[in-house]
């Protein structure tokens, strides 16, 4: 088992990569996704207790998105390109890496 702990300049915090023994192609991930507290976090959201308690079970089953900068070789957070010309375009950087499990742990 790797144990990896690689801040990011988002918010998402990988703490533990383990491989899955059926697939090469699946490992098991732990991570932190938000800061909890009364405090505003780096993007100026606050997400107290009471607040994370109620997403806490929303999350099982829920896609894990992000965007991989190879510039910087670092995840992001969820990026948006935004195209300027005759007409004004957005388009979507997030990509898909995962999902939450549906037995997963939530915890903060």
């Amino acid at each position: 088992m790797a144990v990896i702990s690689t801040p990011s300049i988002s918010p998402v915090e990988i703490i533990r990569l383990s491989p899955v023994d059926k697939s090469s192609l699946i490992s098991h991930v732990l991570i932190k996704v938000c800061y909890v507290g009364d405090e505003p976090n780096r993007n100026g959201s606050i997400i107290t207790k009471e607040v994370a308690s109620k997403m806490a079970p929303t999350l099982r089953g829920c896609p894990i998105v992000g965007f991989y900068n190879e510039a910087t070789k670092d995840f992001e957070q969820h990026n948006v390109s935004i195209e300027i010309g005759e007409t004004i375009e957005f388009r979507e950087l997030t990509r898909p890496y995962g999902f939450v499990d549906l037995n997963a742990d939530v915890w903060f």
